[in-house]
């Protein structure tokens, strides 16, 4: 009798179920650790934009560039001069209505995450744990940071809506 080589059908089962009883176990982690990357280069984004403005808002007020006290919305597409953003989208505010204590409001979104209206002056710089990072929802986008103006009446309670305005990185004044 000839001796066959190759693997039984009960031996091709066997791998295939060893096969797939890793790939249950391997895949959460995998995509936990994929979704973790993405967080942190989403917070890695805010503190590099936030830093821009500070420095960019800073020199804009020595060079006279804004007038003075206000809220001023710096785009991080159009008012920092940064020459790729990628999938990044938002601004931030700067609440200089007490130039003693300057705030800022970060509004962000890629295509993953988005944080809106979040003090980074009192509260610490986002990192891929905070609670403030939301999954993107181009809805939720929509209704929470639609427009400039919402975020310049949001971030100080103590401007009446209707009488709100804020002025650009160029100190020109949009109201609404």
């Amino acid at each position: 009798m000839k001796k066959r080589n190759g693997f039984t059908l009960v031996e091709l089962l066997a791998v295939i179920v060893v096969l797939a009883i890793i790939m249950i176990i391997a895949i959460p982690a995998v995509l936990e650790i994929m979704n973790n990357a993405r967080k942190k280069t989403f917070s890695m984004a805010v503190d590099k934009y936030v830093t821009a403005v500070q420095q960019q808002y800073i020199s804009d007020a020595n060079f006279g560039v804004i007038p003075g006290a206000g809220l001023y919305v710096y785009n991080i597409e159009n008012n920092l001069g940064l020459t790729s953003t990628g999938d990044n989208k938002g601004y931030v505010v700067v609440n200089a209505y007490n130039v003693d204590n300057v705030k800022y409001f970060v509004f962000l979104h890629d295509n993953n995450y988005m944080i809106t209206n979040y003090d980074v002056t009192t509260y610490k710089m986002p990192d891929k744990d905070n609670s403030n990072i939301q999954p993107y929802s181009s809805g939720a986008w929509s209704s929470a940071a639609a427009n400039e103006y919402y975020a310049c009446i949001s971030v100080d309670p103590a401007v009446q809506s209707g009488t709100a305005q804020c002025l650009s990185p160029q100190g020109y004044v949009i109201t609404g």
